[in-house]
């Protein structure tokens, strides 16, 4: 089974990610999906990926491109929202 961390803000846009966790969606794919809640948004989720704490984050756009641009080796593989936020 592979593992695969994953962290995002405790908001509605991630209900999904709670609801498959529960229904226990990605065992069945042999995929261990852990869920980490980042109270302190974008900027923390941007070190977890840098100290590998995290595999994967669903993160603000605009915060990740500062992050890449400063080292960060993240990449962005898909965007759910094309508006800035403003």
């Amino acid at each position: 089974m592979t593992t695969i961390n994953i962290g995002g803000v405790p908001e509605h846009f991630n209900l999904v990610w709670y609801l498959t966790l529960k229904a226990g969606a990605y065992k069945k794919e042999g995929i261990n999906l852990r869920w980490k809640d980042y109270y302190g948004g974008t900027g923390q989720m941007c070190n977890a990926l840098r100290n590998k704490d995290i595999d994967i984050a669903v993160i603000l756009t605009e915060g990740i491109v500062k992050d890449i641009i400063a080292g960060n080796p993240s990449k962005i593989v898909q965007v759910f929202v094309k508006s800035p936020l403003i």
